[in-house]
């Protein structure tokens, strides 16, 4: 038995993990009909999770921008030139979901890329309905995109991502990007595209 334990403990291990999440949300179905906190609420908490310890290879700041958190992680070691610069929009429906819960990959992605990462909370729906997360990635973007002098950030190497509907946002705020830089160029009369032959 001591030899087969340490192969069915990691086969085990997402099946526990399901079995607390579902055991959480009955929790909280029971917690809601009492009238002491909704199910939505303690869903975000336990999917929160339990923070990260500190790490030395990354500085971690956070601030608000126009009311919205924002994370940044930046490598310690001072750079050799510009970094690349990584906006990262969680996922969740729109309606759970934290920089705390993703700070794992946030991290990873900074130290594993040497990149500055910027992950954005935005405010969470059905407390803040449509189109709120729009307006709150669009802004922290805004922000980034004034600011990569500060983190050192070569604007050339901008990075706008999200998993599940963080994507989705991330394709949003590209396409109003794009449009910005079409409706720019098209007044300017001595640009002209030209056609490979």
């Amino acid at each position: 038995m001591v030899f087969i334990l340490p192969v069915i403990i990691p086969a085990l291990k997402p099946t526990l993990l399901l079995f607390f999440r579902i055991l959480s949300f009955q929790q909280g179905k029971i917690l809601e009909k009492l009238g002491i906190c909704s199910d939505l609420s303690l869903l975000r908490v336990v999917l929160d999770g339990i923070p990260p310890r500190r790490d030395s290879k990354l500085l971690i700041k956070d601030l608000k921008v126009d009311e919205v958190p924002l994370r940044i992680y930046q490598p310690k070691q001072p750079p050799t030139g510009k970094r690349r610069g990584i906006l990262y929009f969680h996922g969740g429906a729109g309606t759970f979901g934290s920089i705390r819960a993703f700070e794992r990959i946030c991290r990873y992605i900074a130290k594993k890329c040497n990149s500055v990462v910027v992950s954005v909370g935005y405010r969470l729906s059905p407390e803040h309905p449509y189109p709120g997360q729009y307006f709150d990635c669009l802004n922290a973007t805004l922000y980034f995109m004034r600011n990569l002098e500060e983190y050192h950030v070569d604007p050339a190497l901008i990075i706008i991502s999200g998993d599940s509907c963080g994507a989705n946002f991330a394709t949003v705020i590209l396409k109003l990007q794009l449009c910005i830089l079409i409706s720019r160029l098209s007044l300017h009369k001595d640009y002209t595209f030209h056609e490979k032959v």
